[in-house]
């Protein structure tokens, strides 16, 4: 008996030490890290949720993630839900901007640090626990569109005028905020440039063809020269309704933002003049950052993922389109 015993302690000793050889998938994790998601409505969300929960299990936490589908409140609960895990990181990507502002001052009061992704939270990042800000510049990519709307209403007024419409994605969140500062610092410049009305798709393509459906009874043909959108899901609602109430005049007088394949499509087939990319993924970005801070290296309290603009107005962008819209499809996704 005593032999038995002894051989069946060899055995487990020899499978424990040959299954920590398989790799880092039996290492002890380092800790749990919880993401406050702010929706899953479109694609964007959903490939921003995947490339966090895989980055974050790769570089070998666990992970765990809410959905505060569009809800400001359940986001807020959501927040305080997750804090008393006692995560080793709260994420945070929020809905709107003024209705979460109570989450940093949730996290530093849990001892719990946080990172900030996509859009922003009143307060100052790079303190009291909140580590940093990712995201993307807004204003720069507001300024991009402006451009090109500025350009081509020269182009199809002979100066730089025209009255334009602006379907917005979720009033009140920071992209949606930040992107009109963008457009403002261009069309100040230009005064004879001006937005006659706006609408809040919710960043949907239903809530852009409703806005658009709206709009269109109040601006018949003659009363307005363009329509910017906040996203390119919204675009591609208005477009559907542009082209449903015949609104030939308004056609390719349309702009984007995310450089979603459906939007580099519609540019491609004259339905629309430009898109800027908004990059969902801050995965690997986050934990780069938070690996910095705790090692104790320097880290920057607002970080900004690269982009790209995408129009056809020349032979060489609108080789550039396809061939982002073939990368895309080889990824298996459709968006950004």
């Amino acid at each position: 008996m005593l032999a038995t015993l002894r051989a069946i302690a060899m055995m487990s000793a020899i499978t424990i030490v040959l299954l920590m050889g398989h790799g880092s998938s039996f290492a002890a994790s380092k800790g749990l890290v919880a993401f406050s998601q702010a929706e899953m409505t479109n694609e964007w969300r959903v490939m921003d949720t995947k490339e966090m929960e895989r980055a974050w299990k790769h570089a070998g936490y666990d992970f765990v993630w809410t959905n505060a589908n569009s809800d400001p409140s359940k986001q807020l609960s959501d927040v305080q839900d997750l804090l008393t895990r006692k995560p080793v990181l709260l994420i945070v990507a929020p809905i709107e901007y003024e209705p979460l502002a109570p989450v940093p001052g949730l996290a530093e009061k849990a001892h719990v640090p946080l990172l900030v992704v996509d859009r922003a939270l009143p307060g100052q990042p790079g303190k009291n626990g909140w580590i940093s800000l990712v995201t993307t510049d807004f204003v720069d990519s507001g300024k991009r569109v402006a451009e090109d709307v500025v350009a081509q209403l020269t182009k199809k007024n002979g100066a730089p005028k025209g009255i334009l419409l602006h379907v917005t994605g979720n009033t009140g969140a920071s992209p949606v905020i930040d992107e009109e500062k963008g457009l403002e610092e261009v069309f100040k410049t230009t005064p004879d440039i001006k937005i006659a009305a706006s609408c809040d798709s919710k960043n949907s393509r239903e809530g852009g063809r409703s806005c658009m459906e709206d709009l269109l009874q109040a601006f018949p043909p003659g009363k307005v020269d363009g329509v910017i959108f906040d996203n390119d899901a919204a675009a591609i609602g208005g477009i559907a309704a542009l082209n449903a109430a015949g609104r030939t005049d308004l056609k390719s007088m349309v702009w984007g933002k995310d450089g979603t394949v459906d939007g580099l499509t519609a540019i491609l087939n004259g339905e629309m003049s430009f898109t800027v990319q908004t990059p969902p993924f801050f995965g690997a970005a986050s934990v780069l950052i938070f690996e910095n801070w705790k090692a104790g290296k320097s880290v920057q309290p607002v970080v900004y993922v690269n982009k790209e603009s995408f129009d056809a107005h020349t032979p060489a962008d609108k080789a550039r389109v396809e061939q982002r819209i073939q990368e895309l499809k080889k990824m298996g996704v459709g968006c950004c």
